[in-house]
């Protein structure tokens, strides 16, 4: 597997990754747990690793080409550990693709609406 994707893949298991989730708790004006709302799709969820695999309507594009829709449709917290503990190595590598491609469209996204 290129690097690239086992990076992307490993700072989202390792939360050293840019979601709300992760930097309301750094910022100057930190942002209580429950208030780090995902800015990306204008929801009022947490953006975190699960909404961020499963839920955000922004990547619903990647994740249909990416994720089994086993795991999207229905969406559920057991699915979410499932998958990112998944010891098959066909879902592990349309996983670490489709976190690379979810970040990089996640960064352009930010920088449009932080211009």
């Amino acid at each position: 597997m290129p690097r690239k994707l086992c990076v992307s893949f490993t700072k989202l298991r390792l939360t050293s990754h840019q979601l709300r989730v992760e930097t309301g708790r750094y910022a100057s004006n930190r942002t209580p747990h429950n208030e780090r709302y995902c800015l990306i799709c204008n929801s009022i969820d947490l953006e975190d690793e699960y909404h961020f695999l499963l839920i955000c309507n922004m990547y619903t594009d990647i994740r249909r080409k990416y994720i089994n829709k086993y795991y999207y449709e229905n969406p559920s917290v057991l699915k979410f550990i499932e998958l990112v503990q998944s010891k098959d190595a066909t879902v592990l590598n349309n996983l670490c693709k489709y976190v690379y491609k979810a970040f990089e469209k996640r960064v352009n996204v930010v920088n449009v609406v932080n211009m």
